[in-house]
């Protein structure tokens, strides 16, 4: 009935959904879905600019400027239109008309004077004497018939002239006067028909001509008849070639059209007080500055796009060069928070100057915290996420990516928080040297290459600021042991490694011992050597809440002696769970932590297994209540701390120190602890336990302190308990030897 129960509650919802968030594939998506929507929304507010409600014709209420260089389009255009419009004409001439014009009025003229001489030759051919009295009814007569010729004839020239015109000329001008005003009417159409004369232009060489007539000291009537003449015989001697002009204004549009009108970056779009035009409203629509009450979807999109493409990089990245970082959820987390602090603060400072944006503390947070190389790819990643919302990001990515590379290889070897001062000192070097160049390169002004170069060092310092105070904070809540940790750690004045100094001299000093051995060891197979010497530094602090019952803090008589075995198996196993307790409330990371639960697996209290079995029934005493609580090593540091502290003690007990005996005694502890099992969960190989044995040798090639000889070791269970022993100093040394416990 349990057992249904037990299998049911697995399938109800709150279960279901505990399992399904406590999967760590899952957390990991959750990380990443909630670091790429913080990123994209961050991104968004600070690459979206300003929007102003203004329309055609209104007045402005602002100051606007050019965040950047931008072509006025419609000016540009404007400009190319005018200068278009400037191209005269391709004009062809056609050079009958002049011909045609002055033959016209000699033809005009020459029938004037026909009529007028015809008069009298008719009177003539009739007879008809001057003083006879035919004589004037016939001049009257022919008069009229020649003025109403002329009347006639003169709408064939297109000379529409009354009657009374028709009349004068016939009948009251002289033939002085109508010969004087042909001959100047001529000059007058020769002259302008030297001109290029078009349609365009026609109407205004007829009033030039007419207004020379004005001019002439002629009669009224004559001037009156010459306005018409001029009006109608003028003509056009000269056409525009559509074709010709039309391609030569396409020629200099399309030459102006590329000649662009620039508003140049920081100049005025709009003051305050003047009235939106059509090509100012076009550049606000164009820098996306005008507000359409609509949200601009592809941009997002676009923006999204963009921010998805740059977290898959990272994921690829990640797994292929980083993946115990992208197997540990905490890491992940711990990335993701730098990621989104980095890119909420630049989105505050960036309205200010992209040069004081402190990139560089995302690079040197995550080369200290979890690796070099995901640091830069990192800084490479947030400098192009941060250039969406900075206008003219040339220069501020060419700094970002240089120095924020150099700054994560310099502060991947600092072991010292003094050491990042003098880093920040670098950073701000390279950057002032960076954006000099690049102002160099820009012709940029000697003042703005200063105030720039000012900006760019302020962010290198102000950068390794932030760096500083935020360390401490992600160390400790994420449990990250970095260098500087774990060196301030070290530190003999350390209040922990101190109170150990106090309290349990003899522990102390075994530590340091350990410490050395642990280091070399870790170096020489590719582990963290500073954990291990700082994990052999606190593996036995646990001791220091009960240390006179460990014999290397023993000054007066063994505790022990007046103790049953179980209850002496009971305290020195002990110490392990009073080592965590006390690194947990002195905030002991939790790499440390592990070290000091782990450095003795689960190995047997061989001396007090032994002792009960000798002080009662044997078949009543068991095996594993005198074994240590475990775990095994997990890693590599906590495994070498194991056989370090074994190791330590037992070479430190060898009568003779040669190094002969040294290296079989540590090669010997190295193969019980193998064959016991209790370096089974770590991934030592058998190439790196010989090189753990080779560094211990080379650690004890120096040490040969005299001790109490060992007695000669018969089975593997007898041995474990002589080195947990030693390596706890549980028991005095010569009461060990009298006893002659074997091994």
């Amino acid at each position: 009935m349990l057992n249904l129960k037990s299998k049911a509650s697995k399938f109800l919802p709150g279960n279901f959904i505990k399992k399904i968030f406590d999967s760590k594939k899952v957390q990991k998506i959750l990380i990443l879905f909630f670091t790429v929507s913080a990123a994209f929304f961050i991104v968004l507010n600070g690459a979206t600019p300003i929007k102003y409600d203004l329309k055609l014709g209104d007045t402005s209420p602002y100051d606007i400027t050019a965040p950047r260089d931008i072509e006025n389009t419609l000016k540009t255009e404007e400009k190319a239109r005018q200068a278009a419009a400037a191209v005269p004409p391709v004009i062809e001439r056609h050079d009958n008309v002049p011909v045609k014009v002055i033959s016209n009025a000699d033809d005009y003229f020459t029938n004037i004077e026909e009529l007028r001489t015809g008069i009298l030759k008719n009177l003539q051919a009739m007879g008809i004497q001057k003083d006879t009295e035919e004589y004037d009814a016939a001049l009257s007569q022919e008069y009229e018939y020649a003025v109403e010729q002329l009347y006639k004839t003169s709408s064939n020239y297109g000379v529409n002239i009354s009657r009374e015109q028709a009349e004068f000329l016939i009948v009251e001008l002289e033939d002085k006067q109508l010969t004087e005003f042909r001959k100047s009417f001529r000059d007058l159409l020769s002259s302008a028909m030297m001109d290029n004369i078009t349609q365009d232009n026609l109407d205004a060489k007829i009033r030039y001509v007419q207004q020379q007539l004005q001019m002439q000291d002629i009669s009224d009537e004559l001037k009156s008849v010459g306005d018409l003449l001029a009006a109608r015989l003028i003509m056009p001697n000269s056409s525009i070639n559509e074709e010709l002009t039309r391609l030569q204004r396409e020629e200099v549009y399309n030459r102006e059209i590329q000649i662009p009108v620039i508003i140049e970056k920081g100049s005025r779009i709009l003051s305050v007080g003047d009235i939106v035009t059509a090509d100012k409203l076009d550049v606000l629509g164009r820098l996306n500055y005008l507000d359409t009450k609509k949200f601009d979807y592809t941009f997002a999109a676009g923006l999204l796009a963009c921010i998805v493409l740059l977290a898959v990089l990272l994921v690829i990245y990640m797994r292929h060069f980083n993946r115990n970082i992208f197997g540990s959820v905490n890491n992940l987390l711990l990335l993701s928070i730098i990621i989104i602090i980095t890119l909420l603060i630049a989105r505050f400072v960036a309205p200010f100057s992209s040069l004081l944006i402190p990139i560089f503390t995302a690079a040197m947070l995550i080369s200290i915290l979890l690796d070099l190389r995901l640091a830069i790819a990192c800084n490479i990643i947030l400098t192009l996420a941060v250039s969406f919302f900075i206008e003219d990001s040339t220069v501020f990515i060419f700094m970002a990516i240089i120095t924020g590379s150099l700054a994560a290889f310099i502060t991947a070897k600092t072991t010292q928080r003094s050491a990042l001062s003098a880093t920040g000192l670098l950073i701000s070097a390279i950057n002032g040297a960076i954006i000099l160049f690049m102002g160099l390169i820009y012709k940029n002004e000697p003042k703005t290459i200063a105030i720039d170069c000012l900006k760019g060092m302020a962010n290198g310092i102000v950068s390794t600021i932030l760096t500083i105070g935020i360390l401490p904070f992600f160390e400790s809540a994420f449990n990250i042991i970095t260098p500087l940790k774990l060196l301030e750690l070290a530190n003999p004045n350390q209040p922990l490694m101190k109170r150990i100094l106090m309290e349990a001299p003899g522990t102390y000093h075994h530590s340091l011992m350990v410490g050395n051995l642990a280091e070399a060891a870790a170096e020489a197979i590719g582990g963290n050597a500073l954990l291990a010497r700082v994990g052999a530094y606190y593996h036995d602090v646990g001791k220091i809440k009960r240390p006179n019952f460990f014999g290397e803090n023993l000054i007066a008589s063994n505790p022990h002696d007046r103790m049953n075995p179980n209850l002496s198996t009971l305290v020195i196993i002990s110490h392990t769970q009073d080592g965590i307790e006390i690194a947990r409330k002195h905030k002991i990371p939790l790499a440390v932590r592990d070290i000091i639960e782990q450095h003795h697996g689960t190995t047997i209290v061989a001396y007090f297994y032994h002792k009960a079995k000798s002080l009662g029934k044997p078949e009543t005493v068991k095996e594993e209540n005198y074994r240590y609580p475990g775990p095994k090593p997990k890693t590599r540091e906590a495994a070498v701390v194991m056989l370090a502290d074994s190791v330590e003690a037992a070479v430190r007990s060898l009568p003779e120190k040669t190094e002969g005996k040294i290296e079989g005694l540590v090669r010997k502890i190295i193969k019980d602890k193998l064959d016991d099992g209790q370096l089974d969960e770590c991934d030592l190989t058998l190439k790196d336990l010989d090189e753990i044995a080779k560094a211990f040798m080379k650690v004890f090639s120096g040490y040969f302190h005299a001790r109490e000889k060992y007695p000669d070791i018969r089975n593997l269970k007898d041995y474990e308990g002589l080195i947990s022993l030693a390596s706890m100093e549980t028991i005095d040394n010569n009461k060990f030897s009298q006893n002659n416990m074997t091994q």
